[in-house]
């Protein structure tokens, strides 16, 4: 546009063009920021499951056997060691904002049992960790080998 010579500055439209470009940027990456942050929290989620089972695996052999005791519909799981005062359970879905979910029979909780040796006695399970539009895995062998993906 033609400015009058001796003013300076932006016309109204030029800076209402400029605002709707910087908000439609702004949007996008919002989008991007949000599904990035879906993905770390399913991850970081699996990774704690994981570290539960490992924890299990460890107070069995400590204390004489333990289980690792997961709540599908709460989203949390506890270890609970043979002779050891009940642990406090890790809430992934206050903590991460996932859901939870396990292939098999449908069950309310699930029970993982490992003896005096760290080795589990137990059927084999994948979990389905989601937010949004993420998902994340963690295959549970029968004798307590985890795989992730």
């Amino acid at each position: 546009m033609l400015r009058e010579p001796g003013r300076s500055g932006f016309t109204l439209l030029e800076l209402a063009i400029a605002l709707a470009l910087v908000a439609a940027l702004l949007g996008a990456g919002a989008i991007a920021f949000s599904r990035l942050l879906d993905r770390y929290a399913v991850r970081a989620a699996r990774d704690a499951l994981a570290a539960g089972f490992a924890h299990a695996r460890a107070a069995a052999i400590a204390h004489g056997g333990a289980s690792l005791v997961v709540e599908l519909p709460a989203a949390r799981f506890r270890v609970d060691a043979a002779g050891a005062p009940p642990a406090a359970p890790l809430d992934l879905h206050a903590q991460y904002r996932v859901t939870l979910s396990a292939d098999g029979l449908p069950a309310d909780s699930l029970v993982f049992r490992f003896d005096a040796l760290g080795i589990g006695r137990m059927t084999s399970r994948t979990f389905r960790i989601r937010r949004g539009h993420a998902e994340a895995g963690l295959t549970v062998a029968a004798y307590g080998r985890i795989r992730r993906w």
